[in-house]
């Protein structure tokens, strides 16, 4: 059985809009969600302009239950 883990790590792509950043868009910190939040950033930075960053996130995970 797998192990499911405590925590979900997320990649988060913000923006700052004069008031901060706010998140934009996120996707799970796999190979395939590294390449969404960079494909997005392009997208933004093409359409937007603007400044803009990814972070990474961690979060509760829903699953998990404490034994």
């Amino acid at each position: 059985m797998k192990r499911i883990n405590k925590y979900s790590y997320l990649r988060v792509l913000q923006g700052s809009y004069s008031h901060g950043w706010e998140d934009l868009c996120a996707a799970e910190n796999t190979v395939a969600g590294r390449k969404e939040i960079r494909d997005n950033l392009k997208d933004y930075r093409k359409n937007e302009g603007g400044r803009y960053r990814i972070i990474n996130r961690r979060e509760p995970n829903p699953e998990y239950k404490k034994d």
